[in-house]
């Protein structure tokens, strides 16, 4: 059997000057030609490792500048909007990859909850991680129905959090959540405003007194801090309470 071999580049042919700039070939080349030593490749992988992330840096600062703004298109019944998975892929797609990026995601379940995690590539070599749980909740839904919601939603969230998107007049997430996304002291969203207008009228509710009690003038001028307690007590009274 005729013998394969390796051919060794001599030692003087393989130069590292600081305009080549950092490459794997370089760090082959000079391994093969035992121009390192065992200590000298570490430091050799460990600034090829600072350079992708360097690289990774720099196109995700690029990245920041041109994502474009999300504003929440998909209805939630009663509810409000929020934006699917697939309709923000379909919009940060482009500048995703003209910047070098790619995205991959893992599952993984544990205590009742369902693990997404976010893996953001780049070309150049470097990757960061970001992670998003959600409980996985049966009610109104089959098994495999609640294990799918609770997927999408931590996929979901997980892609917002690892490129810090912030998605205008959108709920907290699929779990139909109206409260404005941030600051609990912003007010609620048009939509809820709409919503809650409509409850209080078909319960023959007293408007005036409703406002009163919400401490607003004005549906649109409800504070997201308040809605827990005002769709408790419409829930009430949407049940026959008094």
């Amino acid at each position: 059997m005729k013998e394969t071999q390796l051919a060794v580049v001599p030692e003087r042919a393989v130069e590292l000057q600081p305009q080549d700039g950092l490459t794997i070939h370089a760090a082959f080349q000079a391994a093969a030609s035992k121009a390192l030593d065992k200590d000298s490749l570490q430091v050799m992988k460990d600034l090829l490792a600072m350079n992708a992330e360097a690289k990774f840096n720099a196109a995700f600062a690029k990245l920041q500048s041109e994502l474009p703004t999300i504003v929440a298109s998909s209805v939630i019944p009663n509810r409000g909007k929020y934006e699917r998975f697939e309709d923000v892929m379909h919009q940060i797609g482009k500048p995703l990859s003209e910047n070098g990026f790619s995205i991959k995601f893992s599952q993984d379940y544990q205590e009742n909850r369902i693990i997404v995690t976010c893996e953001l590539r780049h070309a150049g070599g470097h990757k960061e991680l970001n992670r998003y749980a959600v409980r996985v909740s049966g009610k109104a839904d089959s098994e495999t129905q609640a294990d799918c919601k609770a997927s999408t939603t931590a996929k979901r969230n997980a892609l917002l959090q690892a490129l810090n998107i912030v998605v205008r007049q959108d709920c907290l997430n699929e779990e139909n959540d109206p409260h404005n996304e941030g600051n609990p002291d912003e007010l609620v969203t048009p939509a809820v405003a709409e919503e809650l207008e409509r409850r209080v009228k078909e319960v023959n509710g007293d408007v005036a007194r409703f406002l009163v009690f919400a401490g607003a003038k004005s549906f649109r001028e409800i504070r997201a801090s308040k809605y827990d307690i005002l769709d408790s007590s419409l829930r009430e009274k949407e049940r026959g309470g008094r």
